[in-house]
């Protein structure tokens, strides 16, 4: 077995550990959400909704933090750079389909208590009216660009300066703003509107986030490829 699958099995070990916990909590913070929101007769929010909110920011959280620590602690295990960056690279994507599937399955159970409470689940945004294979692929391309963006920033601060880091910040909204027009993922409003979005061109949303995600992995790879490890 090399060394990038190594680094891989280890990281994607650590990262379902983290991922349950997060699962966990937002089910049971949902569920407090859905008893009191219905109680009230006020509950316009889906299950789908929440979860690709939150979890995109969850793994947002975890490329954060997959420079400095997960990067220090290969190297000095002896795992090169390129292979601590294939390693990495592979567990996310990875974890990104897991956490989809979780995702869509959540989203059936829910389906399926609304539909035997006789509750009415809403419909007030339009991604929840797509097809499944839609939904798939963007939760699953959404997981895995959050995760590289935020890696991509925790790379910029820990090897240029904080002024070139806060730039790459910057890019990184840019990209999840145009990111979410396509896919349709903006809150809906009178001015965004869903045909502005995904309706229009599916193999064009799905090939730009291609090329985000292509992108990202050849900037991160140039960017880890000879990073010195700072004390």
């Amino acid at each position: 077995m090399n060394k990038s699958t190594l680094v891989a099995k280890a990281t994607l070990h650590t990262f379902v550990k983290w991922s349950k916990w997060y699962t966990a909590m937002f089910i049971g913070i949902f569920l407090v959400i859905v008893v009191l929101l219905n109680h009230l007769s006020t509950y316009d929010w889906s299950l789908l909704q929440g979860y690709l909110q939150s979890t995109r920011i969850f793994f947002l959280i975890l490329g954060l933090m997959s420079m400095r620590g997960f990067l220090e602690y290969f190297v000095s295990n002896g795992v090169t750079r390129k292979d601590y960056f294939k390693g990495m690279a592979s567990a996310s994507a990875r974890l990104a389909i897991v956490m989809t599937i979780a995702g869509l399955i959540l989203h059936g159970l829910e389906r399926l208590v609304y539909f035997v409470a006789g509750w009415e689940l809403s419909h007030t945004w339009p991604f929840m009216e797509q097809s499944l294979f839609i939904q798939t692929v963007a939760m699953l391309s959404t997981f895995f660009l959050f995760y590289l963006l935020g890696w991509f920033i925790s790379a910029g601060y820990y090897k240029f300066n904080p002024y070139a880091g806060f730039g790459m910040v910057m890019l990184c909204v840019a990209v999840v703003i145009v990111h979410n027009r396509f896919w349709g993922l903006d809150v809906p409003d009178p001015v965004v509107t869903w045909s502005d979005g995904l309706a229009s061109s599916p193999f064009l949303s799905i090939l730009l986030t291609a090329a985000f995600i292509a992108g990202l992995l050849w900037l991160l790879r140039q960017m880890t490829k000879n990073m010195e490890i700072t004390a």
